[in-house]
């Protein structure tokens, strides 16, 4: 898909409280869909605040992505890792969300903690993403539609 803008300027976007629906890993790039869009600082203060957007974030091939999900168990916080592509295959099979609430920048790797959101008990929970990245992050978007002014 086109879209109308895009930046490399990682402090002028959050993807806090904003939810990808659709996810591509293709080569070395993988490419996280946000329907509803995801905040613009240049913007409105409303969350999200664009139109439909998507994140690219190309992976270095020595760090790649590992993904941790959260699960309780018996009164306890088991960390279960998850292949790239069984995170990837539940998102787009419709079986989950991905909310992004914070981003942690470190040397040559961005973390996001996460919430899964499922259609089912105990409906959500929580994930890191760590990504290994030397290239900055692409932020694509569409201008907000009038419907949401």
């Amino acid at each position: 898909m086109r879209y109308e803008y895009s930046s490399t300027d990682k402090e002028k976007f959050s993807l806090h409280d904003c939810r990808a629906t659709e996810v591509t890993l293709i080569k070395d790039q993988l490419i996280f869909l946000f329907p509803d869009g995801f905040y613009f600082d240049d913007y409105s203060k409303d969350w999200p605040n664009t139109g439909k957007a998507e994140v690219v974030f190309k992976i270095d091939s020595m760090r790649g992505i590992t993904v941790y999900q959260f699960i309780e168990s018996n009164g306890q916080t088991i960390r279960k890792e998850l292949t790239p592509e069984h995170l990837i295959d539940k998102i787009n099979e419709g079986e989950w969300e991905l909310e992004f609430a914070y981003r942690y920048d470190g040397y040559e790797e961005i973390l996001y903690t996460c919430w899964i959101w499922q259609k089912h008990k105990s409906w959500s929970c929580e994930c890191e993403i760590w990504i290994g990245t030397k290239e900055k992050t692409i932020f694509r978007w569409n201008q907000p539609s009038a419907e949401n002014d």
